[in-house]
């Protein structure tokens, strides 16, 4: 669905972002996967044995970068709460998310995605792009 989306410049309003994005953050439901470790800076993962997306990664990673310069100090720390519980729901069987999305920022398909992501997210107003950050750092964890 996203990856549809992607490079088409959308019209519409600050809470369908916010809907889109949080719908979008949200859907790690069930998913099982495993991870090995590569070393002590990344984890290795197979994209293929997770139901996430790695579109998905790209869009909580890319919210990662725009968000904390928008956001006031309170507001960011609720925004890294909110983050880490995100990427704990796309990714629950890896024991530090965190570094399976360094480890997939060194693949070449990702990095595709990556990009690709920045250019969608950055297509957005920086209202819109602000009120989607403001939501997550609000949200209850």
């Amino acid at each position: 669905m996203l990856a549809n989306k992607m490079g088409q410049k959308m019209a519409i309003n600050s809470s369908s972002v916010v809907k889109v994005m949080g719908s979008i953050l949200l859907m790690g439901a069930a998913m099982s996967g495993s991870a090995e470790d590569k070393n002590a800076s990344t984890i290795a993962i197979d994209m293929s044995e997770l139901s996430t997306t790695k579109e998905e990664v790209a869009v909580l990673q890319v919210l990662s970068e725009i968000c904390p310069p928008m956001l006031t100090k309170a507001q960011q720390s609720g925004f890294n709460n909110a983050y880490n519980a995100e990427l704990k729901k796309l990714m629950p069987t890896i024991s530090d998310p965190r570094l399976a999305v360094q480890y997939l920022s060194t693949q070449q398909d990702y990095k595709q995605i990556l990009n690709e992501t920045r250019q969608w997210t950055l297509s957005y107003s920086k209202a819109d792009n602000q009120a989607v950050c403001k939501e997550l750092a609000q949200s209850k964890y």
